[in-house]
């Protein structure tokens, strides 16, 4: 269990850490960039994190189900912690998907076409979601790290 552990941790410490490091750092050391400057730059890191981030929500549901069934014994003496983590998870994964789906691909084409302040639109969008993604992943770590003391 401690190889599954493990690999459930890393994945998770890679997407939230990763965005917390884009929201916090990245971002607003962006700022002064020119706007072309900025959207490249955007979309280069975009491009390797949300590969990194595919990565980490095939990882986790994986790692995660994979204990529960393996090691925990399923489902019935799981704590609520076990089950929030699971249900915020997923919300993050579907926010995910739709960034990717959505936000990111259409901020793609407009930065192939060079059209900067119709990418910067998709980028405030993806921004904003990844700020929620963020709380949630937070909540997330919290939920792992104290949960099965408060639930």
């Amino acid at each position: 269990m401690s190889f599954l552990l493990t690999v459930h941790f890393i994945a998770a410490l890679i997407w939230v850490g990763g965005m917390f490091f884009t929201h916090f750092v990245l971002r607003p050391s962006a700022e002064f960039l020119s706007l072309p400057d900025k959207i490249n730059l955007w979309s280069r890191v975009l491009r390797r994190f949300l590969a990194m981030i595919w990565l980490s929500i095939v990882l986790l549901p994986v790692s995660g189900y994979w204990m529960v069934f393996s090691y925990l014994g399923g489902w019935d003496d799981l704590g609520l912690h076990v089950y929030i983590m699971q249900v915020v998870g997923w919300i993050m994964i579907v926010i995910f998907v739709y960034v990717y789906l959505g936000p990111y691909k259409e901020m793609k084409i407009r930065v192939k076409e060079e059209l900067f302040p119709e990418a910067g639109m998709f980028m405030l969008k993806i921004r904003r979601l990844v700020g929620v993604n963020l709380l949630l992943g937070i909540v997330n770590v919290v939920t792992a790290v104290t949960g099965r003391y408060l639930f």
